[in-house]
């Protein structure tokens, strides 16, 4: 399973619509987009300040991940910022993987 974290901004267009349908109603029709894609939201929150709403979502794979913010998008309602989530022991697996790459700093011999 792969989580995601959206950030969302809404646009002057999203903002109307949020206005006249409330909160309530954009959390159901964002359930039924990520329930659409095989996934699950584990976090869904209005916010103030630099950005609107904030969404924890568990899909299925990396695609997956990628569409609720490929069709929001695409609409011209918002702006999501879309940050893979990583657990710890996918980091153990690269600080283990680390220790045998190589690699030499630009400028250095």
């Amino acid at each position: 399973m792969a989580r995601f974290l959206y950030l969302g901004k809404y646009t002057s267009e999203g903002l109307k619509g949020l206005a006249a349908e409330g909160g309530t109603k954009r959390r159901e029709a964002t359930e039924r987009l990520i329930g659409s894609i095989g996934g699950k939201i584990l976090e869904y929150s209005f916010a103030v300040g630099e950005y609107d709403f904030v969404l924890i979502v568990e899909v299925a794979d990396d695609a997956a991940g990628l569409i609720a913010p490929i069709l929001t998008g695409s609409s011209g309602t918002v702006h999501v910022l879309t940050v893979p989530l990583i657990d710890p022991k996918t980091i153990d697996e690269v600080s283990a993987r680390i220790a045998k790459a190589t690699f030499r700093p630009a400028g250095t011999t």
